[in-house]
């Protein structure tokens, strides 16, 4: 394998890291993996979670870029006046342009983390050179039974009332932000400019799903607005199928801070990536 920095966007003032699989496990029939920024981490990922996902494609062939989005990491910002929706949605077309044009692919997978999730999918749904999406703790909206699940079985466990009592201790103790974990810096930080309207998902998600593209849904535990893989079908009011798949990780935290979790997660993502994103499976969908 071979990595190397890649510039792009308006007056190369973006850049990434380009990972080049050796020539003799290249696989030319599948699609380029863009990895986008979770939050406010750069390129590497929380936990350096795209740098294994990255290497562990390209061991198995697959030529991948993770990248830092205008304003991030190494990444200059822009200087052009959009919403940052706008703006992330550019710079990843601004990627798919350059990867494009340096003959490096004309399809591509997009992967993400929560707002990379949710950044992945609005560019998904406006370039038609996606053909495969991973979403991790990406889009969620909370349903009734997410209320019933959620809270409905745990009042009725005196472990709940301890546990809030002793939680209401804490927050009431001063803590400086050295004493925090990185997962709970990255959660205080506003991942989505707005709010997610439901009816505007589901649609979103059918037009994916009528052009052909590949889907991978990660939840884990620690996602706030998720509690189990039943609230998915709630959500987007389908079932997974080959094309939609879905995972829900019960013991694994929002920024996958176990190396346990992390290559559990890389595992899967790698198994699909070869499942679903062959040409013959992208033909047959």
């Amino acid at each position: 394998m071979k990595e190397s920095v890649f510039h792009f966007g308006p007056r190369n003032s973006l850049m990434g890291i380009l990972s080049e699989p050796d020539e003799a496990v290249r696989r030319e029939d599948s699609p380029v993996a863009v990895l986008i920024n979770a939050g406010i981490v750069h390129r590497v990922g929380p936990f350096r979670l795209h740098v294994d996902i990255a290497r562990r494609l390209a061991s198995q062939g697959v030529r991948s870029l993770r990248i830092d989005l205008s304003g991030l990491g190494d990444s200059g910002p822009r200087v052009d006046k959009l919403s940052i929706r706008e703006r992330t949605v550019l710079d990843v077309r601004d990627c798919m342009n350059a990867l494009e044009s340096r003959h490096l692919g004309t399809r591509f997978a997009l992967i993400g983390l929560c707002s990379g999730a949710f950044n992945a999918h609005k560019a998904s749904v406006v370039d038609e050179r996606v053909v495969g999406t991973v979403f991790i703790d990406g889009i969620a909206f909370r349903t009734p039974g997410f209320y019933l699940r959620h809270y409905g079985l745990r009042l009725m466990r005196p472990r709940f009332w301890r546990n809030m009592m002793l939680r209401r201790l804490r927050n009431q103790m001063p803590m400086s932000k050295s004493d925090r974990s990185q997962g709970e810096q990255l959660a205080e930080a506003v991942f989505f400019d707005q709010e997610i309207i439901p009816h505007e998902a589901r649609s979103e998600i059918n037009t994916l799903v009528r052009r052909g593209v590949q889907m991978l849904f990660i939840y884990t535990d620690g996602y706030p607005d998720i509690a189990c893989e039943k609230q998915f079908v709630e959500m987007f009011r389908r079932r997974p199928d080959q094309q939609v798949q879905v995972e829900y990780y019960a013991k694994a935290s929002h920024t996958f801070r176990l190396c346990a979790n992390r290559t559990i997660t890389v595992d899967r993502i790698a198994h699909w990536f070869s499942e679903r994103l062959a040409t013959s499976c992208i033909e047959t969908a």
